[in-house]
């Protein structure tokens, strides 16, 4: 008999659901992998709250997300909410009307067990990788040593910096110069290293890499593993952000709900490598959401 397993991220921008099997012999499977946008954060940073408007789009998705699990028997979940949910003033009101959508319990989880779950996600067969994950509100750094890991959390991300000072396509000179200042104040408590492998997870690497490899299809396996070169970061980073948003749309790859923010995301990847004079990263379709699911079946 197959048992199951449902790991639900409620991130600033995505509402993702994963749900993995189990067999009686340990062999596991990937059953559902759902990707929806309900850019919860939208607003956060300027009013501290989240809209009504961003709690009807999450509603909408978690009733889908419950119909689902509810098809399932012997199933176990676990979902978490992150930046966005930190940030807002109304976090306990809209947790509790989440909740009651899902009908199972969102726990807001701190940067850095977000970061923890991730790097349990992401790690795969590397023994010291150090992982990003560039969210909406924020972006996790964990570096691996063994089984041990060192996280950390900045106030960082794509939504964020979008609302903040990339908003306005193209991206203006001084507005430009506004983002990598406030970019580089954060990253200059990262300590990372250029000699571990650099695994990049979320939206922003997983569209990159699409473009990269002229890929519309952002299920196709070739994206989880590419590797992005700093040179290639650098030029598709450029290419958006001089770009007008109906230029962003037309680029094989870019979700339409995610092309406002790819300029941000983009750049954020982009100052960080640079940062660190690391050459390339591996481009990781996991995260958060399989580090949950995993969790379960520790």
């Amino acid at each position: 008999m197959k048992r199951y397993y449902a790991g639900i991220d409620i991130g600033t921008n995505t509402l993702l659901l994963l749900i993995l099997s189990k067999d009686h012999s340990g062999v596991f499977q990937v059953e559902q992998d759902i990707h929806r946008i309900a850019r919860l954060g939208e607003g956060v940073h300027e009013h501290g709250i989240i809209s009504r408007n961003a709690i009807q789009r999450a509603v909408s998705i978690l009733r889908e997300y419950h119909a689902i699990l509810s098809q399932y028997d012997a199933i176990e979940v676990k979902a978490v909410a992150t930046s966005a949910m930190r940030d807002a003033n109304n976090r306990f009101e809209v947790l509790n009307e989440l909740d009651s959508i899902l009908q199972y319990p969102i726990e807001c989880i701190s940067g850095t067990d977000e970061a923890l779950f991730t790097f349990l996600g992401s790690k795969e067969q590397y023994s010291s990788p150090v992982i990003l994950d560039i969210g909406g509100g924020s972006t996790e750094c964990i570096i691996g040593n063994g089984d041990d890991c060192i996280a950390q959390s900045i106030d960082i991300g794509a939504v964020r910096l979008h609302d903040m000072c990339m908003n306005s396509l193209p991206i203006l000179p001084d507005k430009l110069d506004l983002a990598k200042k406030y970019i580089h104040e954060h990253i200059s408590a990262l300590q990372i290293t250029n000699q571990n492998p650099i695994i990049a997870t979320a939206g922003t690497p997983t569209t990159l890499a699409a473009m990269d490899l002229v890929i519309s299809d952002l299920s196709d396996p070739m994206i989880h593993g590419h590797i992005l070169t700093i040179e290639t970061i650098q030029r598709l980073t450029e290419l958006i952000i001089q770009s007008t948003l109906e230029d962003i749309l037309n680029i094989p790859g870019v979700h339409p709900q995610r092309a406002d923010i790819l300029p941000a995301g983009a750049l954020i990847l982009q100052e960080i490598l640079q940062y660190v004079n690391a050459k390339e990263c591996i481009v990781s379709k996991k995260g958060l959401r399989y580090g949950i699911a995993y969790s379960l079946m520790l």
